[in-house]
């Protein structure tokens, strides 16, 4: 039975080229600058190799998933996650659940699919769990809880709220006016961990709720933190408002002066050596002034009015001779001895009378003044400033320096009168004095060391990744080099059993040549003494020249060079 020839490696190209890659690798290893290199190279791998375990094996950042939640649905929800393969852990100091950050928004959706957390239902699942047939009592109950709901999460939207409840007041309907009652609404605020809410955020949710609900004032709602703290005022007083604004402006203009007095005094005094205080009385009564004037004198015609009034005697009419229907006229008795004068034509004017009426406006001014309501009647301001020490101690007897210079009083006077705007018919006053201040106190509070169980696992992480680096791989790392220098000719030589020359770093190439001619000469004088015989010396020369070839090339190459040089070149 023939058997089949199984082929060796030396036949295959694939196995051939490997070792020549191989070879090429240990020969470009055997440099002696990459040798030297290695122990740097190598424990530069290792430290990267370690940071990169470090990275990966370290715990992950994490992120709280459901703040302020219930604990029964803590428990549901860490089995859920559980189940679908996502680390969440809960927080020692807070007790919330938190997940990885990369696994964050998966766990939020794989809860989702679950429909938990429970207790945080928002108001489209609580009317979709409505039942058919519900009372309308039932129907109101339920509508008003998706309200309060809806409500609650809006308001969890603000950053420093944690969680928030709503409850709402809503009366029945009325026919009779007399009987209907307003609604009203409280607000339950558990504020995150050293947060806490503005005046302006405090008024944003009452303004959210109650214009949520229809006919619901302002003065209805009221807001209440975790710490049992009033935060809403309560009441749409106008009064009480009116009050808060003016103390607000008069703390704004107390700050602007006292900002002023400060940044002209502290490059003076220099930082921390000077306190100043500012006190502003105003003025905020509300006025209105209405004056009337008449000028006498500034006249104007308004209207004019003439009347003209003339009464005659009629003409004689008819037929002459004829008796009229009249009456005849009365006869005119003249006294004896009076003449009787002419009597008055027929149709002339008897009797004439005329009038005029002229009207006249009288000037008239009105006018309203309203002073501003924000008047300042006086400003106070103190100004207190650390006393140096002398420049020289004062002589024995003589009296005490004043702790502020009287010019360096009077110049701070004149600044803080030009930052105030000082009026001394208003009664404005600045008080100046300088006294020692005393050194700060320092309260001791207590210190947070959460954070020092993690750093220290971190520092030993870092030590003992040091420790194996230094301590143990870079020793085998020099072991090895040297043990490769002396193999690959870097180290002593041995010549005959002798021991050659030793290179050591700093060595010049005369200090080498020198000290390779005192060992060869050495050698020879031991290996080639006058008693040797001829075949020894032959013996001695063939051992150098196996041993360093090299060497004995370069040898009679120098002495080949005077004769190769004096060749004529051809």
């Amino acid at each position: 039975m023939a058997m089949t020839p199984v082929p060796t490696s030396n036949g295959n190209p694939i196995v051939a080229q490997m070792r020549g890659a191989v070879s090429q690798v240990m020969r470009m290893g055997n440099q002696p600058a990459l040798r030297r290199a290695m122990p740097a190279i190598l424990i530069l791998s290792v430290a990267v190799l370690a940071v990169g375990g470090w990275l990966i094996l370290r715990e992950p950042a994490r992120m709280v998933l459901f703040p302020g939640l219930a604990e029964a649905d803590k428990a549901r929800v860490m089995d859920a996650l559980g189940s679908a393969g996502i680390d969440a852990t809960v927080d020692s100091a807070t007790g919330q659940v938190e997940v990885p950050s990369a696994d964050y928004h998966r766990a939020r959706m794989q809860l989702a699919a679950q429909g938990l957390p429970q207790s945080l239902p928002d108001g489209d699942a609580v009317l979709t769990e409505l039942p058919m047939g519900a009372s309308r009592s039932v129907e109101g109950a339920r509508l008003k809880q998706a309200q309060e709901l809806d409500l609650a999460r809006s308001i969890t939207e603000i950053s420093a709220v944690a969680q928030a409840r709503v409850h709402l007041a809503l009366p029945e309907k009325s026919a009779f006016l007399r009987d209907m009652q307003p609604p009203k609404a409280s607000v339950f605020l558990q504020l995150a961990p050293g947060r806490a809410l503005e005046a302006s955020q405090v008024e944003a949710i009452v303004n959210l709720v109650s214009t949520s609900v229809p006919g619901m004032a302002r003065g209805d709602v009221t807001v209440v933190d975790q710490m049992g703290r009033l935060l809403s005022r309560g009441s749409d007083d106008p009064a009480a408002q009116v009050s808060d604004r003016q103390l607000q402006h008069r703390l704004e203009v107390e700050k602007l002066y006292r900002e002023r007095i400060e940044a002209l005094l502290t490059p003076i005094a220099g930082p921390g050596n000077l306190s100043v205080q500012v006190t502003v009385d105003m003025d905020f009564t509300q006025s209105q002034i209405t004056e009337e004037r008449v000028d006498p004198a500034a006249t104007a015609l308004r209207s004019e009015q003439s009347e003209l009034v003339e009464s005659s005697e009629p003409q004689a009419r008819g037929i002459p001779g004829a008796v009229a229907n009249a009456p005849p006229n009365q006869a005119d008795l003249v006294p004896a001895g009076e003449a009787t004068g002419a009597k008055p034509l027929a149709g002339q004017i008897t009797n004439r009378s005329s009038g005029s009426t002229k009207n006249y406006e009288v000037s008239r001014t009105v006018e309203t003044t309203q002073p501003a309501t924000a008047q300042i009647t006086r400003i106070s301001a103190a100004i207190l400033m650390r006393a140096m020490p002398p420049a020289t101690p004062a002589e024995e007897g003589a009296p005490p320096a004043p702790l502020l210079p009287d010019d360096l009083r009077a110049d701070i006077e004149k600044l803080a009168q030009g930052a105030i705007g000082f009026d001394a018919e208003r009664g404005d006053t600045i008080t100046i004095t300088a006294q020692p201040f005393m050194d700060m106190v320092v309260v001791d509070t207590p210190t947070d060391w959460s954070w020092l169980p993690e750093a220290s696992r971190q520092l030993a992480l870092i030590a003992l990744i040091g420790i194996i680096a230094l301590g143990v791989i870079r020793p085998l790392l020099s072991r090895v080099s040297l043990a490769g220098d002396a193999a690959g000719g870097n180290g002593p030589v041995q010549l005959g059993g002798v021991a050659g020359v030793e290179v050591t770093a700093g060595d010049s190439l005369d200090d080498v040549t020198a000290r390779l001619e005192a060992r060869r000469s050495k050698l020879t004088s031991a290996a080639l003494g006058a008693n040797v015989t001829r075949e020894e010396k032959f013996a001695v020369l063939r051992q150098i020249v196996a041993e360093d070839p090299g060497r004995i090339a370069s040898v009679l190459q120098k002495m080949m060079k005077d004769e190769v040089d004096a060749a004529p070149r051809g």
